[in-house]
């Protein structure tokens, strides 16, 4: 089995609710807190590269406030030396505006998807005059419906490959189905290294501390109970210390990986594969 590198960039600041985030009640009132928005580079030994997410390809927000520090994620992984067509695999966690914009600036990858994400979204779309939604309604709060005009493009050019629960889409990487928790097919990736299992977890969980404390965030769409299901299956991978997480949305991540800054942007080595060059030396 081949080893892998993972590298998460913070493509966009933006600041949210702490409760949101972590838990309501036992974060209620407390503010907000820097949540960064994250794109994951896993690179593997053999030269593979898989993109975990694609972010948005404009800063403007759904709800209104902006965001900071905002770089397109094709042109971000320009920065660090690779180029948007070398990205081989494209894997959207699920199907909200942060995380599946921005995907077609990667012109040669293969998109992974849960296809109880795109069929289930596809009913709410559907029972929806859609020409009359905006972001006050709930089933639409996160939703960019330009993103699935999109992917209706890509699956008429055969780009995409729709999941059918947990599937291995590479040497040592694993989509493994959430099934209705944060949305109705979200998907976190299990990344085999030689340091041991990794979690990329999308938004399957916002922070540490949702893991830590066994506690769901104050913002879901699906069901809090398959969601503390899924925590125990992402403990058992990374580890009872998550040691090897890579949550959604949480800023203490900086302060658990080693993580620089270049060009503005900043990003976390969170595995480095013997034989790859450190991004840290250059930032």
């Amino acid at each position: 089995m081949t080893d892998w590198s993972i590298w998460s960039f913070c493509y966009a600041m933006g600041k949210l609710p702490y409760d949101f985030l972590s838990g309501s009640p036992i974060h209620s009132n407390r503010g907000k807190v820097d949540a960064p928005m994250l794109v994951t580079l896993l690179r593997s030994l053999d030269g593979e590269n898989v993109l975990v997410d694609t972010g948005f390809e404009a800063a403007a927000s759904m709800t209104g406030a902006g965001f900071a520090n905002f770089v397109r994620s094709d042109l971000l992984l320009q920065r660090f030396g690779h180029a948007p067509d070398s990205i081989g695999k494209v894997v959207l966690t699920h199907m909200h505006f942060d995380h599946a914009g921005n995907f077609l600036n990667f012109p040669n990858a293969r998109i992974y998807l849960q296809r109880y994400e795109y069929d289930a979204w596809k009913q709410v779309i559907d029972q929806h005059d859609t020409s009359k939604v905006t972001k006050a309604d709930w089933a639409f709060s996160s939703l960019n419906l330009n993103d699935f005009a999109t992917l209706e493009r890509a699956i008429d050019a055969g780009r995409v490959e729709f999941l059918e629960g947990d599937v291995e889409i590479a040497d040592g990487v694993t989509c493994r189905l959430a099934k209705d928790t944060h949305t109705f097919g979200s998907q976190w990736v299990e990344v085999s290294t030689a340091r041991g299992g990794y979690v990329v977890a999308g938004d399957c969980c916002y922070t540490f501390e949702n893991l830590a404390r066994m506690w769901p965030p104050g913002y879901t769409q699906g069901n809090p109970w398959n969601m503390l299901r899924e925590f125990k299956n992402m403990k058992a991978v990374a580890g009872a210390d998550l040691a090897r997480l890579i949550p959604g949305h949480d800023i203490e991540l900086f302060n658990r990986y080693p993580c620089g800054e270049r060009d503005g942007v900043r990003f976390v080595e969170a595995s480095l594969a013997e034989g790859h060059v450190s991004l840290l030396g250059a930032a």
